[in-house]
């Protein structure tokens, strides 16, 4: 009885470093060449980018909108 336990946890760990070393070879990038993929938009760098620069045109779009305004200092 001990001798087929000891079998079944051997086959088991067998499996399962087996599994383990097909899901490494399918992160590697190798083949098709798909990266991960943000989820979200706050993953995503570009979006952050992209975001960044339209606030901080936004703002000078604002500067220069208060800096027509101002009237002329005396």
């Amino acid at each position: 009885m001990p001798r087929f336990l000891l079998a079944v946890v051997l086959l088991g760990i067998v499996i399962y470093l087996t599994i383990r070393m097909i899901q490494r070879r399918g992160e590697g990038g190798g083949g098709r060449g798909f990266g991960r993929r943000p989820v979200a938009p706050d993953d995503d760098p570009k979006f952050l980018r992209d975001l960044d620069a339209q606030l901080w045109e936004q703002q000078q779009r604002e500067r220069q909108h208060e800096q027509r305004d101002e009237p002329p200092a005396t």
